[in-house]
């Protein structure tokens, strides 16, 4: 009898060591990803004009992905900077629109059926692998038309939390695997700056006159989307990742009316390392 629950707690021993580095290496693998890509700009912004201003788009995109240890291993974390300007016109072509931006993100997700949306390629058993989550973002802009005036330009600013979702599908041909990825990011609540219809900023900031300028920003008055749709194609050593960002990005705040809906084909790399 003791001898048989010796060798019971042996083994129980010897699986808990050898599953606990397994754990641990497979929650070191680090994703980087960068990519750069053209399109096309479609902004409205009632402050500074009440028409569309249509151009080209210019994005970069720098991405993070790492496995944590929260909820045995299953969560997963994101952090991603977006960097976007564009240069747009009128319908008549008689006046040029300036729109840059900056949006940082750190998210969560967690990992449905054992699977591990960093490296499904690899950590995972099923070619589909999906997770969703929260993430904190925050974005910094400004638009400026190159016209007379006193409100020649616009400052954005917001701080949102988003729930976001991503699937990937592992598409083998031969020996190679083409990784598709999806994910889907959609506001639900935060903070926003804007100015009221007629302020100008001189009276807000110079003069002092605050005018509920801090709004409460949610699903019915920002109701905006992000996609990505990205495939990673493995050549000898490296992969090249391919991609389509679309980002509808919309609010109706202190009776102004602001949307940017863009379209970006993207190019870049990904790499895969362990975290020491």
């Amino acid at each position: 009898m003791c001898k048989g629950l010796t060798v019971a707690l042996l083994l129980l021993s010897s699986f808990c060591a050898y599953g606990q580095p397994l754990l641990a290496e497979k929650n070191k693998e680090v994703l980087h990803s960068s990519m750069a890509g053209i399109g096309c700009a479609n902004v409205l912004d009632t402050y500074l004009s009440p028409y569309n201003y249509t151009g080209t788009d210019i994005r970069v995109q720098r991405e993070t992905m790492r496995m944590t240890n929260l909820w045995k291993g299953k969560v997963s974390h994101q952090s991603m900077v977006d960097i976007n300007a564009a240069l747009n016109k009128n319908r008549p072509g008689n006046m040029d629109e300036y729109v840059g931006g900056i949006r940082y993100s750190h998210g969560w997700f967690y990992n449905f059926a054992g699977g591990n949306i960093v490296n499904p390629v690899e950590r995972s058993t099923s070619r589909w692998n999906f997770a969703a989550g929260l993430a904190a973002t925050a974005y910094l802009g400004a638009i400026y038309i190159d016209r007379g005036g006193n409100n020649p330009a616009q400052a954005k600013a917001e701080a949102c939390v988003d729930a976001s979702g991503m699937a990937t599908y592992d598409m083998r041909m031969g020996k190679h695997h083409f990784l598709w990825r999806y994910q889907l990011s959609v506001p639900l609540l935060g903070a926003a700056f804007s100015p009221r219809y007629g302020q100008s900023y001189y009276e807000a900031f110079g003069l002092g006159h605050y005018d509920r300028n801090v709004v409460f920003a949610h699903i019915g008055n920002m109701p905006s989307m992000r996609h990505r749709l990205t495939i990673d194609i493995p050549v000898k050593r490296y992969v090249f990742r391919v991609g389509y960002v679309g980002q509808f990005n919309q609010s109706t705040f202190n009776q102004l009316k602001y949307h940017s809906y863009t379209h970006d084909l993207m190019v870049g790399f990904t790499k895969y390392f362990y975290r020491q």
